[in-house]
């Protein structure tokens, strides 16, 4: 198996400020939160920022955690070249910045996610949530534990990773209550997901079962769309296969609803503005009230040439706009979502 070392190591004191909700100034951040033998230019990672998080929210470290799956977002879009993977690694990154323990899935067989932090599905021994779900489905031991590849020291961010195999989903077929395979998966290992703070999937674009099965395991679908014809027609599709599903299992808790992220908006190009204004009409309270601009930088986080340099746009460029969207939506799913650090209570986290 070969691994990447990645070369991020923590983002600079401005924004782990902003990132921790710490009142004041860069300067008494600085003082109050890092050692003595650190300089002004220390990096703060992500466990460091969950540590200051912790304290400024009178969290003990050893408090137990509630063995219960949390928030679960799925991302999803009926038509590929969207930037859902982009959405979904970027918000990973921020979400653990911010002091979560994230776990990211890739289920997409194109392992898109995967390649974003350095990992060549080619050239390494991966084993992938299809994989995992089957073992679950035949009652066998999924040593889920064996699949996750830490991102970040800490559990902090880690990674279920996808490679091509995982487009086989032919094993589905003949499994009893098939579409429930995820759900299966999410309940038989509840131990293992219960350490985390958020668990994201990343999802294939088009109409599969395997996405199915994805869709099955979430209340709120999180669904990319561009400010594009195409796009928004293909949000028909998406809106169709949920209607679909909440037709088909009436058992449910609640119904499947969908959020909707604007992604690679460009406010110079009047089409762009018409399909915004569009989407706006269509989808009057379903959609996040940060539009995500186009922004090059997105193109430049995986180097197929030198995956150790690949990453996210927060990690690679956070003073850009590109990283300025990420962090303001960021902010709006932790509460749409309802993700948080203390589990004692519902609202015991006035700022998270």
């Amino acid at each position: 198996m070969t691994m990447v070392t990645r070369t991020f190591q923590g983002v600079k004191a401005k924004l782990a400020l902003e990132l921790t909700g710490f009142n004041g100034t860069p300067k008494m951040f600085r003082s109050k939160f890092r050692d003595a033998d650190d300089n002004v230019h220390a990096l703060y990672s992500a466990r460091q920022i969950r540590e200051i998080r912790m304290k400024l929210l009178d969290i003990h470290p050893d408090h137990p955690r509630p063995v219960k799956l949390p928030p679960l977002i799925v991302d999803r879009t009926a038509k590929g070249g969207v930037g859902k993977t982009t959405i979904a690694g970027n918000t990973g990154t921020c979400l653990a910045l911010s002091g979560y323990k994230v776990l990211l899935i890739d289920g997409d067989p194109q392992g898109t996610l995967t390649g974003l932090f350095g990992i060549n599905p080619l050239t390494e021994n991966i084993t992938h949530v299809g994989d995992l779900m089957k073992r679950a489905a035949r009652n066998e031991p999924t040593r889920i534990s064996d699949a996750v590849r830490p991102i970040y020291e800490g559990g902090m961010l880690d990674l279920i990773p996808a490679d091509i195999t995982m487009a086989n989903d032919s094993w589905l077929i003949g499994t009893l209550n098939r579409e429930q395979a995820f759900v299966r998966l999410l309940e038989e290992e509840v131990a293992f997901f219960s350490q985390y703070d958020v668990i994201i999937v990343d999802s294939a674009p088009g109409s599969s079962l395997l996405a199915t099965t994805f869709m099955l395991a979430c209340k709120l679908l999180l669904a990319v769309v561009t400010p594009e014809p195409h796009s928004i027609a293909a949000m028909d599709v998406l809106a169709s296969n949920v209607h679909e599903i909440n037709s088909a299992f009436k058992n449910r808790d609640a119904n499947l609803e969908v959020h909707i992220v604007v992604n690679k908006y460009n406010q110079t190009k009047k089409p762009h503005n018409d399909m915004l204004a569009t989407l706006l009409a269509q989808y009057p309270s379903r959609i996040n009230d940060v539009i995500v601009r186009d922004f090059v930088g997105f193109l430049r986080e995986a180097d197929p040439n030198n995956t150790s340099t690949n990453g996210t746009v927060l990690e690679k460029e956070p003073n850009s706009v590109g990283a300025r969207d990420i962090i303001d939506l960021t902010k709006t799913l932790i509460k749409r979502y309802d993700i948080r650090l203390d589990y004692r209570a519902a609202g015991s986290e006035a700022t998270v």
